[in-house]
């Protein structure tokens, strides 16, 4: 039971982040206004956001094989959710900084 509350709940913070996120560059005057600065060309940017975006879905597909119990899709997919979701994460904290790069 703490398995799937511990998880439901990072799959909520992870959700409200990527609202907030998409929010901030959409609709609220892009990320530069809130003092987040890409650190690298726009096809690496590109990149990240697809790899993120296919970890989302990702991630919700997770959240639903666990909560209908089917174990071996979960177990199947953690094997390549931990990776790429480490690599999203790792690589949003290298590839934008919080500072302008002159």
């Amino acid at each position: 039971m703490a398995h799937r509350i511990w998880n439901l709940s990072g799959v909520g913070f992870n959700l409200s982040a990527a609202i907030y996120l998409l929010a901030m560059k959409y609709l609220l005057g892009g990320i530069e206004a809130h003092s987040i600065f890409p650190a690298v060309a726009n096809w690496i940017i590109q990149t990240h956001r697809f790899f993120a975006a296919v970890a989302l879905i990702m991630m919700l597909v997770m959240a639903y094989s666990g909560i209908k119990r089917k174990r071996n899709l979960h177990v199947k997919l953690h094997r390549i959710f931990l990776p790429l979701y480490t690599f999203v994460y790792v690589s949003g904290l290298i590839i934008f900084q919080t500072h302008p790069i002159s």
